[in-house]
Order: structure tokens, then C-alpha cells, then sequence
């Protein structure tokens, strides 16, 4: 299954979790000049009793080249009074999340993550680390979840996909210039709980299933990409629904849990005389459960798709 991770998964790749030590900053791909991209997102707007929210569905890492800014999206973003993401903009986030890292994320001295895969996941696992430009040893002492997120960040950053490039990202720049507020729909440790499972056994075998499973996965990111970056909704939540068709439990808790806590916030924000720009990852605007519709839902006008 293709990782649907929270915000936070992006900020760990700004603070080289995949080096030993957990150094401040990840490794830096080689430079390369691609032609640009242009997408077209798509774009909501909900009208509450005073307020409106803009609402864009965030890639919280992007490749370099892809111009997501279209007349729609920045007159958007040039009427916000008040930025809204998953996270706020915290100045000590690095920090926050190297600390999780520190005290969370490692074994006891006397084991070791290969030890404790099965034969058939050892096998992927070597596979996998075979591809990193890593030691095998870094990854010694690491809990599964954290084994599992260093593959991913490095995998995206094979990819060509950047942090930087990143939604929000981008939206900071514009944010500074106009000196607008930030406000976050969650916090650190709200979505920093979510990357590891309160059962060992649990967090092991979701482990091993993602090895067994990282090809199939990388190859749907494509796909999902194109779709967002042709604003076509439909498809995006069926790519969404297909790849955690199988993981209904952990569906209700990265998208359909967090969507209706979100919901409520943002009614509470359209109850002030302002307007917002909402962005969150893409998958919580999609589908009969995705934060438009449950605004519907709740008698609110939502324009768009």
C-alpha cells in the first residue's frame, strides 16, 4: 500500500533522519534541469455564515519543475487573510521532530532490526537498502517505523521529488511577503503518533508488508501525481480508495478520522468575517468522504468539483 502519511512525513526529510547521528540535513541530489510541468489543480471554495475557505489539495513533496499556480489559485491565495495547513509553522518543528526521532525511533542496544524480520521480508529489506546511498549498518538499531519512513524519504528523493517543491513550501514564500498569519489543524505530536502504532507487533508487520509490497507502490505515484495535476478529482479518489481498499481501519484513521475533526474547525473558522486558504494533503478533498462533501454535508455552499 502506498503510504498516505500525514504533513509530517515531508519535514523528516528535512532533518537527515537517514544519516547516522540524525544529522540537520538530508543528503542533496545531484542538480538536474528538467523541463517544467504545468498542472492545474483543483480548487474549492465553501462559504460559511461570515467567512470563506479557499480549499487546495496539498503534494506535501513535488518534483522541482511542476508549476502548480494558475489564475484561480493565485487570486486565492492573494485574497487570504489567514493561512490554514495541517501543521502550524513552528520555528523549533526540526527540533520537535529530532527529538521524536531520538527517543522513539531506536532499539535497545542488544537488537537488531534484520534479526527480527521474517526470511521473506529480510530478503525485500536487503533489496531495498541495496538501492540507498546508506550503510546497511544505519539501519541496525532502527524501530520498523523508522526503517519504513528513512526507505520512503529516500526513495522519494531518487525520485527527484523535493520537500522544497512542496505545497506548502511554496506557500510560505508567498506568506512571508505578505506577512500573513499561519494556523495549523493539527499538532506535531498528533500526526508524529500516527507514524507508530501503539502494538510492536503491528508496527513489524506493517514493516514487513511494505517491503513485500515497495515496487507495486512506488509505481502508483505516477499515476496519483498526473491525476492531481489534472485537477481530476474522480480520479484521484479512486486511485486513493483502490490503494487502501485493503486497510480499512488504517483509512478511518490517516483520512476519515482526521476529516471530520477537521471539518469541525473549519465551520468554527467560516463563523469569522475572513477569508482562509485552506491546503492539506489531496486525499482528505476527494470522495464522498473527503472534507468538501462532509462540508456539504453540514449545509454549507461548497463551489467547485
Amino acid at each position: 500500500m502506498m503510504k498516505q502519511f500525514p504533513a509530517v512525513l515531508a519535514a523528516l526529510l528535512a532533518i537527515g533522519l537517514t544519516r547516522p547521528g540524525f544529522a540537520d540535513e538530508a543528503p542533496t541530489a545531484p542538480t538536474t534541469v528538467l523541463a517544467p510541468m504545468e498542472a492545474h489543480p483543483a480548487l474549492w471554495t465553501a462559504h460559511g455564515k461570515k467567512g470563506t475557505a479557499y480549499l487546495f489539495g496539498s503534494v506535501h513533496v513535488l518534483p522541482q519543475q511542476v508549476d502548480w499556480h494558475t489564475k484561480s489559485i493565485d487570486a486565492a491565495i492573494a485574497k487570504a487573510d489567514v493561512f490554514v495547513f495541517e501543521l502550524p509553522v513552528e520555528e523549533d518543528l526540526q527540533t520537535h521532530i529530532q527529538n521524536y526521532v531520538k527517543t522513539r525511533g531506536t532499539l535497545p542496544p542488544d537488537k537488531h532490526l534484520r534479526d527480527m524480520l521474517s526470511p521473506k521480508a529480510r530478503e525485500a529489506f536487503d533489496r531495498e537498502i541495496a538501492k540507498l546511498p546508506m550503510p546497511a549498518s544505519a539501519f541496525d538499531h532502527m524501530r520498523p517505523w523508522l526503517a519504513d519512513v528513512t526507505i520512503d524519504v529516500m526513495d522519494i528523493q531518487n525520485q527527484h521529488y523535493s520537500r522544497q517543491a512542496g505545497i506548502e513550501e511554496q506557500l510560505k514564500k508567498e506568506i512571508a511577503a505578505r506577512n500573513k498569519p499561519v494556523i495549523g489543524l493539527e499538532t506535531v505530536d498528533q500526526q508524529l503518533s500516527l507514524l507508530v502504532p501503539d502494538d510492536p507487533k503491528v508496527e513489524l508487520q506493517n514493516f514487513e508488508s511494505d517491503l513485500e509490497n515497495a515496487k507495486a507502490d512506488n509505481d502508483k505515484i505516477g499515476p496519483l501525481l498526473d491525476a492531481w495535476m489534472q485537477g481530476d478529482v474522480r480520479k484521484l479518489a479512486h486511485l486513493t480508495a483502490a490503494d487502501m481498499k485493503d486497510y480499512p481501519q488504517l483509512r478511518k484513521v490517516l483520512i476519515e478520522d482526521r476529516n471530520q475533526a477537521w471539518v469541525k474547525k473549519i465551520v468554527a473558522l467560516l463563523n469569522e468575517n475572513k477569508t482562509y486558504f485552506i491546503a492539506v494533503g489531496a486525499a482528505h478533498l476527494v470522495g464522498p468522504r473527503g472534507v468538501p462533501a462532509l462540508l456539504r454535508k453540514q449545509g454549507l455552499k461548497v463551489d467547485g468539483p
